[in-house]
């Protein structure tokens, strides 16, 4: 009987260490994928201002400017 509760013991501990550090991986994992999205989206807004800044080099008229501030200001709902 000794035996079988030791038996027991172990694989309950083990079983609640191994769910434990597999939560850790999943949070972990999670974390990574929010911060590589947050790096593409930085990214991504660096490119708009980027073409905003040619734009507005480009632009010869008010029309031309007002055209890249629309795009520069439908950038900033990123």
């Amino acid at each position: 009987m000794s035996v079988l509760k030791t038996l027991f013991f172990v694989i309950i501990t083990t079983s609640l260490v191994a769910a434990c550090s597999s939560a850790e991986r999943r949070a972990h994992r999670s974390q990574a994928d929010a911060n590589k999205s947050q790096v593409e989206l930085n990214d991504r807004k660096m490119e708009i201002v980027d073409d905003y800044e040619k734009c507005i080099g480009k632009s010869s008229s008010d029309e031309d400017r007002a055209k890249c501030e629309a795009k520069l200001k439908g950038a900033q709902g990123l």
